[in-house]
């Protein structure tokens, strides 16, 4: 059966050669129709972030078109109910080409200076590769593209202070993924409080439009874990720590998210920032120490099911739907229910067929925790954190949700 990419180009995936002008244009229309609607949660009627800003800077770089095709072709070959070696191979040999590109375009910053359309697309380039990251198996080797534009990200603020939409666009959305595995170990934020300034000052209806997630939950997961790794880092004492922590927890829980501000009137967004709002006050709860609360404490217990509650006001067939997928995972690796953790097993099936991603990693870090405390006697935590950030671990990566 052909794979129909839009309707000016169906491609037939079982004579797919990868090398022709003819599949790069396929490759687009799939990109275009399939892949862009897939990752965005844009209201009906609003222009899509993905395709609106990337689509055009891609079609005016090579070194972004082969990101973007290899992030498509990496789709693709996800969709296909047996391995497809061409396209696992194409999704290989683009992205490579793109971090060679990536790589020219940070070598002749370091030599030269780079226009700003020259960072626009590094940073494109970079996102493209994170969320090929996220299709492939959900891990990023140490968040070394993030790592690699954080200085870049933090320029083009200090020097413009007003960033046109497609530059607001690529640093909310790479700040939101500095700060997403952050979750995992505070020691791995890397872009600076200046960037996340901006996001939380100036680039709010692109953030909740793009994630879900409101300013003041953004504000405080940034305060907190900010706060986590000066802590980690012992350039902040323990008591003010716990006062900075207190603070943040009693803001997030008077805050009551029907005053948000929201790109619509729908009651969804209230539904995604109360799910959010949880999450970030269970994040609060397991610092300074990861173990010391066990997840039978009644603040965990509470903000869990306030999760899910959430969860069950957003319809299945919303788009906005799949925006839970993080504080979803966060409830199970949170609970010891059963029922509760069933109940997110069959959320994120669901949200794998909303976004065509198979979310591997997520399914292994829930199993290893849910193991881990089946064989705990209950009376301290066991973090899923463990299984991401921990001195314990040979090898660490950078686990990715989106």
């Amino acid at each position: 059966m052909p794979v129909e990419y839009g309707s000016r180009l169906p491609l037939s995936t079982a004579n797919l050669k990868l090398r022709d002008n003819e599949d790069v244009q396929g490759l687009l229309l799939y990109y275009e129709n399939v892949v862009c609607p897939k990752l965005s949660a844009t209201p009906e009627g609003a222009s899509d972030p993905f395709e609106t800003y990337i689509l055009p800077l891609a079609l005016r770089d090579t070194g972004l078109l082969k990101a973007a095709l290899g992030l498509t072709a990496c789709h693709l070959a996800t969709q296909q109910p047996t391995p497809n070696r061409r396209l696992n191979t194409a999704a290989l040999e683009y992205r490579v080409a793109a971090l060679q590109s990536l790589s020219a375009i940070l070598l002749k910053e370091e030599c030269f200076s780079l226009s700003e359309a020259e960072e626009e697309t590094a940073l494109a380039i970079v996102l493209m590769l994170v969320l090929h990251d996220t299709f492939e198996c959900g891990r990023s080797n140490h968040g070394a593209h993030l790592n690699g534009v954080a200085f870049l990200c933090s320029r083009l603020i200090e020097r413009s202070g007003v960033l046109s939409p497609s530059q607001m666009f690529l640093v909310t959305a790479l700040t939101w993924f500095d700060l997403l595995r952050g979750f995992s170990g505070a020691e791995k934020l890397a872009f600076p409080p200046n960037v996340r300034e901006y996001v939380a000052t100036s680039a709010v209806a692109t953030l909740t439009s793009l994630v879900g997630c409101p300013v003041e939950v953004f504000t405080a997961i940034s305060n907190t874990l900010e706060g986590g790794k000066k802590f980690l880092a012992q350039e902040l004492g323990e008591e003010e720590f716990r006062l900075s922590l207190n603070e943040t927890l009693l803001r997030l829980q008077a805050w009551d998210p029907s005053t948000g501000l929201y790109p619509n009137a729908d009651p969804e967004w209230v539904s995604l920032a109360d799910a959010y709002k949880h999450m970030a006050m269970i994040r609060i709860l397991r610092f300074p120490d990861p173990f010391s609360i066990p997840c039978s404490d009644y603040r965990i217990r509470n903000s869990v099911t306030a999760i899910l509650d959430a969860s069950t006001l957003v319809p299945r067939h919303s788009p906005y739907f799949k925006r839970l997928l993080f504080p979803l995972f966060l409830a199970a690796a949170e609970t010891d229910s059963p029922h509760q953790q069933q109940y997110v097993v069959m959320c994120v099936e669901h949200i794998k067929r909303m976004t065509g991603i198979t979310y591997h990693s997520i399914t292994e870090l829930l199993e290893k925790t849910w193991q881990g405390r089946r064989l705990s006697d209950g009376s301290r935590n066991v973090p899923w954190q463990e299984h991401t950030c921990s001195i314990h671990l040979p090898r660490q990566h950078d686990y990715l949700f989106f």
